[in-house]
Formats: C-alpha cells, sequence, structure tokens
C-alpha cells in the first residue's frame, strides 16, 4: 500500500545533501522533466508484479489499472455523474436488470474487436465460484449473471436491487479480453501482460525493472470519464525508500513524487525546478476501538471510556500540526464518511476536544489514573497516531503505537487482535458512492469491532434500497449511531501532496483520488 512517510533527521538530511552537492558540482544540477522525448518518470513504494486491480487492489496498481483497462461506464468526477465507457447508452429493464448497448469500433491493445463475448466472459469470470481474488464477495456478490442479446448487447441481473451498481462498475470492473485471459491456467498472471482498451497500454510489468506505460493509438476519447493520454510515455520505477525518490527529484533523474511528508514539501519548495501541488481527496485518519472486546481488551466495552478517548483529541491542533495549510480551515468531518461521496448522511457531531471532561468520564468508570493501551497503525496515519498517543497521555492513558506494515495490520485486524487503531480510509480508492464505507465498516465480519447486529441490519437494508431519500437516511441512522455509541471518529483529513518537475502540469478536476491526480490526466506545460 502507499505509505505517506513520517519526517525523520535521517530525511531531512537527504534534502539538505542533495541541495548542496548540486550547488557544488558534484552532482548535476536538477535538469528539465523528459519533456523532450515525452517520457515522465514516477517513483512507485513498491514493487509491481502486475497491473490487474482484481488481483492486486492496492492503491499504486490501481492508478495503473485504471488507464490499461475500461469500464462499461465511467465517472465523470466533474460533472459527479455516471458516463458512457464501452457502453455507449444502457436502460433499467426492472429493478434487477439493465441493458448495456456497447461502443462499436473499440480495440484492444494488440488490435482486436472488442466485442459483447469480452463483457460476458469477464462477468462470468468475476461470478465464478472458481474465480479466488480478494474483495470478490464485497464487490460482485450481487451479480447474478449475464447474457449475450447481439454483438454489442448484453443484458446484466443481479441478484436484488443494487442502488450503486453503475457506481461499483465504474470503478472496479475492468473489461478484459476474452480471447486471452480465457486461455491462462493461471488467471492471477494475467496482470504480467496485461491488454486492456485504455488509454494507454502496459509495454512492460518488471517487478524489479518497473513499468512503461505507451499511449494507446486506437483509443478514442469520448467523455471527461476517461481521458486520453496526454504524455506519451510514463516510467514507473520501484522506488520504495522515500530518502532514494527525493534525491533523484532533486537532482532531476524523477519527474513526480506522490505522497509527499508535509514538512519535506515545503523544503522542496526551494528547489526551483520543483513545484509542489496540493489537491483535496477523501482520505482521512480515524480512531476506531474495539467495543465488541473481540481482543480480550474490555475497557472499551463501556461507552464511557470510549468518549474519553475521543474528548481527550484535539483534531484541530493536529490538523494545523500535521496537514498543509490549502487544507487547514476545512471544516473538520462529521461522520466516518467524506461529505464528497453519494449518500453520506449525518446530523450528530463527534464528542469536543474537552480533557477535563475525558478525565471525568475516566474517574466515573474507575479508572481515575487511566489505562495503558496499544493503539495498531500503518502508513500515512502513523504521525497521526503518535500525535494522538502524545494527547491522550494528557489524561492518564498511556498509548503505545503498534507501527505495522499494511499486511500486518490487516493480520491482525482478521484476527481480533486489535485494542483500538488509528488508520487511514479512501473509500476504496475515491469511488464515488458511500457503500464501500457502509459494507467495508458495518457488515458482519473480520473487519468489524463494533460487532453492532442493528448496524450490520441498516447496511444490508441500504445495499438494496433504491430510493435515494430512502437510501440516505439508512445511511444517517448508521453513521449518526456509530458517533453517538462512540465506535470510531474521524480525526484529520489527508491532503494529496505531490512534488513534481515545473514543466508537468497537474489539472485541477474533481478527481479525488488518494494520489490528488491520474496518469491521463497529467500534461506537458
Amino acid at each position: 500500500m502507499l505509505t505517506k512517510g513520517r519526517f525523520t533527521r535521517r530525511f531531512g538530511l537527504a534534502v539538505v545533501a542533495a541541495s548542496g552537492a548540486a550547488a557544488a558540482g558534484l552532482m548535476p544540477l536538477p535538469a528539465l522533466a523528459q519533456k523532450a522525448q515525452d517520457t515522465l518518470r514516477i517513483g512507485a513504494y513498491q514493487p509491481i508484479s502486475i497491473i490487474d486491480a482484481l488481483y492486486d487492489p492496492q492503491p499504486q496498481t490501481n492508478l495503473m489499472d485504471r488507464v490499461v483497462f475500461d469500464t462499461l461506464v465511467q465517472y465523470d468526477s466533474d460533472k459527479r455523474e455516471v458516463v458512457p465507457g464501452l457502453a455507449e447508452s444502457w436502460k433499467f429493464l426492472n429493478d434487477t436488470t439493465v441493458e448495456f448497448k456497447l461502443r462499436q469500433g473499440v480495440k484492444f491493445h494488440d488490435g482486436s474487436d472488442f466485442t459483447a463475448d469480452d463483457v460476458v466472459y469477464t462477468v462470468n469470470f468475476v461470478i465464478d465460484p472458481s474465480s479466488k481474488f480478494r474483495f470478490k464477495e464485497t464487490r460482485f456478490g450481487l451479480f447474478e449473471s449475464i447474457e449475450k442479446i447481439d454483438n454489442y448487447t448484453v443484458r446484466l441481473k443481479v441478484k436484488s436491487p443494487y442502488a450503486s451498481l453503475l457506481t461499483r462498475m465504474a470503478s472496479t470492473l475492468p473489461i478484459y479480453p476474452a480471447h486471452i485471459h480465457s486461455k491462462l491456467a493461471d488467471k492471477s498472471t494475467f496482470g504480467r501482460n496485461p491488454i486492456g482498451t485504455g488509454p494507454y497500454k502496459a509495454t512492460m510489468v518488471d517487478p524489479s525493472k518497473g513499468v512503461i506505460l505507451e499511449r494507446n493509438p486506437f483509443f478514442k476519447e469520448v467523455n471527461a470519464g476517461q481521458p486520453a493520454a496526454k504524455i506519451g510515455k510514463i516510467v514507473v520505477m520501484p522506488i520504495p525508500d522515500q530518502q532514494t525518490q527525493l534525491a533523484k527529484m532533486m537532482i532531476g533523474e524523477q519527474d513526480l513524487m506522490y505522497d509527499v511528508p508535509t514538512d519535506i514539501a515545503e523544503m522542496m519548495k526551494g528547489n526551483p525546478n520543483i513545484q509542489i501541488s496540493v489537491r483535496p481527496s477523501i482520505s482521512f485518519t480515524y480512531l476506531a476501538l474495539d467495543a465488541a472486546n473481540r481482543s480480550g481488551f474490555d475497557k472499551f466495552k463501556d461507552i464511557r471510556v470510549r468518549e474519553a478517548m475521543f474528548r481527550a483529541i484535539d483534531r484541530k491542533a493536529l490538523v494545523n500540526a500535521l496537514q498543509p495549510k490549502e487544507i487547514a480551515d476545512q471544516p473538520l468531518q462529521q461522520a466516518m464518511c467524506h461529505s464528497w461521496h453519494y449518500s453520506c448522511a449525518s446530523s450528530i457531531d463527534p464528542p469536543s476536544y474537552d480533557p477535563a471532561k475525558a478525565k471525568q468520564l475516566l474517574t466515573e468508570a474507575g479508572m481515575p489514573n487511566g489505562f495503558n493501551v496499544t493503539i495498531a497503525t500503518w502508513g500515512a496515519a502513523r504521525p497521526v497516531a503518535e500525535a494522538v498517543a502524545g494527547q491522550l497521555r494528557k489524561v492518564g492513558i498511556n498509548a503505545a503505537i503498534d507501527s505495522l506494515t499494511s499486511t500486518g495490520f490487516i493480520t491482525k485486524r482478521a484476527a481480533g487482535q486489535l485494542q483500538a487503531y488509528i488508520v487511514l480510509w479512501d473509500n476504496g480508492g475515491g469511488t464515488p458512492d458511500v457503500e464501500s464505507t457502509v459494507n467495508f465498516f458495518y457488515e458482519k465480519g473480520d473487519r468489524n469491532y463494533n460487532q453492532d447486529s442493528e448496524l450490520e441490519e441498516l447496511q444490508k437494508q441500504a445495499l438494496a434500497e433504491m430510493d435515494p431519500k430512502k437510501r440516505e437516511a439508512l445511511h444517517k441512522r448508521i453513521f449518526d449511531k456509530v458517533t453517538t455509541q462512540r465506535y470510531s471518529m474521524p480525526i484529520t483529513p489527508l491532503a494529496a501532496i505531490i512534488a513534481h518537475s515545473k514543466d508537468v502540469k497537474i489539472p485541477v478536476s474533481g478527481t479525488k483520488k488518494p494520489e490528488g491526480f491520474m496518469f491521463n490526466l497529467l500534461e506537458w506545460k
């Protein structure tokens, strides 16, 4: 997963060292981006083995998956509406059946024609019980069947009414070439040589060397939901260490770096060839508590103790200290969903910062001297977790920070081993509907640390409700109950901070992707 590493003395010294060495002539001054070669160089925080968001649904893979593959429908984040993609039109025949008319003349990267056979194959693959990949049930569990009407018409049936079907399809259903994917004995290897219809084609996918994306000459832009590629070639280099990426940026060997820590971004502004762009995103950090006592840590069964934790946290101070000034004036988030999402609704504010009230609640709960607790964290949320621990100590709560990898965190969460955790949430990579949030947190399963049967039932009702107002009312009940029961609380927004060559333009758009950009939105100045 992508991480926004914390600012350390070692990391800060890299800026000074790189700048000083360049000034002394020990290394070349920052070069312009490779505009003349029409090639943009970007660093990746983890090696990339495949481009296939079904089998590798991490954010940096999604960045590439979104431009290598197309979906039947797209989401125009500026107009905030679903628009045509590989389907030129669609109509609902009833609450559970939708018919798609497909675009003709579309070609895959290998030059073969896109037809209904590819759509039918892809849907049958994702619903096949023998197909095993992460998030299968969450994303496609309501898909029932698909039927080919003719070469450019298909009908999709779902098991029950599904209000967010189109937005789900716009974000999570890449269409595969049937003539290639069907022949693979191991479908998880398709992403090593992915073939799609998107604006970029992958000409290299190598975990040690990186990824090369080249503009697809067959691609025709039909709307802003999937723009054509503006830069001819993008080279994605596996550079896990942020310090190394920083040094490469300073000497002109890298053209774009994302997930830049706030302090480092401020220091990089001194380089005349580097520009810092800050973009709002839907990502935020949050604190969740083991109210269900899955971990055997029973203190959070008491709502007074849960509220004491929340009352001890000064969210505004954390935003001012840890986030760029460009977003410091944003209002604090009210609920465990971002207001940008469709059907995010709430009416109750989280507990306000009140350390005296926190101490009073702890005394009432029989813990006047506080208690010890372990807070798990990973990635971009680490600095927030550490700062929260400092605030908790002021009311007698001694929080030890368990800093994990993303995989380590997921493993512990599934095993019920977390007492409390501060991590980030991005609604599944910036998808526009709140369904991802509601399903992720409140359906029954190993991610659920409140095990509230009422929330689980409301989640099921909201998933099937087709009336927008009734659906929003159900979501309001969910998020308001989470707040009143003190199960979890949003803490800080996470801005997307990007360092890039001044030759590179990152247009301001409606996209709320955690990285702050999409490859096919990048262009030369």
